[in-house]
């Protein structure tokens, strides 16, 4: 899904993992707190360098989580590489 498709219309912003993948405990866990911050602070917006440094990831680890949760629906990318939750 590109990033600036809207997701299915049945697609629910938190439940926007794709049950059918199997993730190991600790990219489950890391998911789980991304989406924590996501829905916690709702006008959160970061680049990938700020997401690696707020939770406390490599820019690399952070990509791999936010494409995750951007392939869900659960986040939007726009032009300027800014991540945020989709409305």
């Amino acid at each position: 899904m590109s990033a600036t498709m809207a997701p299915p219309v049945n697609a629910s912003p938190v439940s926007a993992i794709d049950r059918s993948k199997r993730f190991d405990a600790s990219t489950s866990s890391d998911l789980a707190r991304i989406r924590s911050e996501y829905i916690e602070m709702p006008g959160l917006v970061l680049t990938l360098p700020q997401a690696g440094r707020l939770w406390g990831f490599g820019t690399r680890r952070a990509a791999e989580l936010l494409t995750v949760l951007l392939d869900a629906g659960f986040v939007t990318c726009d032009k300027k590489a800014m991540y945020r939750r989709r409305r």
